[in-house]
């Protein structure tokens, strides 16, 4: 059984990809943005690109655990 840490630690070293790291951190500046000016987090503006930074973010997670996720474009 791997302790906790060493998997931790094991995980941390697979890398995600500077441009899904690029994409992810303009998405989440996007949504900060929409969100604030919307002053509603329930607007389809919001809640569209809530919904693609989660599907890029499972890509990333995808990523540092070694799987190959597919690409999504919308």
């Amino acid at each position: 059984m791997v302790p906790e840490s060493s998997r931790g630690a094991r995980l941390n070293n697979r890398k995600v990809s500077n441009d899904l790291k690029a994409t992810i951190e303009h998405l989440r500046l996007e949504l900060m943005n929409a969100a604030t000016q919307d002053d509603n987090f329930s607007s389809g503006t919001v809640l569209e690109l809530s919904q693609r930074l989660d599907r890029y973010i499972v890509m990333a997670q995808s990523q540092m655990l070694g799987k190959q996720a597919s690409s999504f474009d919308s």
